[in-house]
């Protein structure tokens, strides 16, 4: 049977357990503020309006990541990426200004700091975590001796400042092992400031270094050919496994794991780190997470695999894809479609097809456009230009 009919089997078993709106405080409860939640709940809005949906975000902020990387380049205002979490929170919406605390699906509830939400259906997308506190001495170490990270809007303005001042030396690029959001990340902050280096003169005395926990600087080897003749083009040493375990911020010293009982330490003066992430404890230990931490849902309907009144998107989930901003909001469609499918009673509509959307920014000027969907298979939008080429317009589309 395929997914899309266990899916009407499921949800009218569901219905006539008595998941009606009659019994529960909302149609829908949404976990995360994020472009996923507010993606989601707006699109189910806009094909039904009239239903009782609440968003759980405590956060008074809702912030645009994917511009970090062109603010620490000073490519972007920083100003350019938060706005409040009221304007952009759908009028329709029950704005529940509380943190999770856990899930009880059993009981169509979600617990959180000032109560408990109970639910029709539910839908996860409350991101990832930053485990900056797994690195040792990376915490204490940010905004000085050369160390910074584009991935919080509070560091953000550290590598703008000390790509700036300074003049010479070693200039460490890292990215971590474990998952992370926006998997060309890394790599755009290493292209950025060797560009931003060059415009200011000072590129021939510095040594950069690109560090990798993984095997190779980018997941997908449709893309990785170009990027790794780009980082060697570009005087980039392209270095794969060696992930980042300790910062000694003083001595400006780097400590890499690579291998199980090897280590190696590398002087640097400047250091940008991508922090190892992770989904968030409140999932990790509810009964929907998979045996990673993260809400185990069906790659195709963004079902979850045991509860079938609970969805799943972005970060936090388990789909096998890059976690862009673009798969979340593709996420997001496909979603909002099947859980309005799930409360009629219907077949599912839609289903995933693992899209993500990396735009890797080179330069001032020009962005590698990076599409494809599961196993890396490439899904392009323009089949008239080679993407994995620099261009114009891909940093046009990215930045404006």
């Amino acid at each position: 049977m395929s997914a899309m009919m266990r899916g009407v089997g499921a949800s009218r078993r569901a219905l006539r357990r008595g998941f009606s709106s009659s019994k529960a405080d909302y149609d829908v409860v949404i976990v995360g503020g994020g472009c996923g939640g507010i993606g989601a709940a707006s699109q189910l809005l806009m094909k039904d309006r009239g239903l009782k949906i609440a968003i759980v975000e405590p956060s008074n902020e809702h912030y645009y990541q994917p511009g970090w990387t062109l603010a620490g380049a000073n490519l972007l205002p920083m100003k350019s990426t938060v706005d409040e979490m009221s304007n952009v929170m759908p009028k329709k919406v029950t704005w529940v200004k509380q943190r999770c605390e856990t899930f009880a699906p059993e009981e169509n509830k979600v617990v959180t700091d000032g109560g408990e939400l109970t639910y029709r259906t539910l839908l996860v997308s409350p991101g990832i975590r930053l485990n900056f506190d797994h690195v040792k001495g990376l915490e204490e170490s940010l905004g000085k001796n050369g160390v910074c990270s584009n991935y919080s809007y509070n560091t953000v303005s550290f590598t703008r400042q000390f790509a700036e001042s300074t003049k010479k030396g070693t200039f460490i690029f890292t990215s971590p092992a474990s998952p992370i959001k926006c998997g060309g990340a890394p790599l755009k902050a290493a292209f950025l400031i060797d560009d931003l280096s060059r415009r200011l003169g000072n590129r021939d005395s510095q040594n950069f270094k690109f560090c990798a926990g993984g095997v190779a600087c980018f997941g997908v080897p449709y893309y990785r050919g170009p990027l790794e003749e780009l980082l060697e083009e570009r005087g980039i040493a392209n270095i794969v496994s060696h992930n980042l375990v300790e910062v000694r911020g003083e001595e400006q010293v780097a400590v890499f794991q690579t291998g199980p009982e090897s280590q190696t330490e590398m002087k640097f003066d400047f250091l940008h780190v991508v922090p190892p992430q992770g989904p968030f404890e409140f999932l990790a230990k509810s009964p929907l997470a998979d045996a990673n931490g993260f809400c185990a849902v069906d790659k195709g309907t963004t079902q979850h695999v045991k509860y079938p009144n609970v969805f799943g998107i972005g970060d936090a989930s388990s789909l096998p894809t890059s976690k862009t901003a673009a798969a979340t909001v593709s996420q997001a469609t496909v979603a909002s479609s099947n859980m309005l499918d799930f409360m009629a009673g219907r077949a599912f509509s839609k289903s995933y097809n693992g899209y993500a959307g990396c735009p890797i920014v080179v330069s001032n000027k020009a962005a590698i456009m990076a599409e494809f969907g599961y196993d890396g298979v490439p899904m392009e939008s323009l089949r008239f230009m080679d993407q994995r080429k620099p261009s114009r317009l891909w940093f046009h589309m990215k930045r404006d």
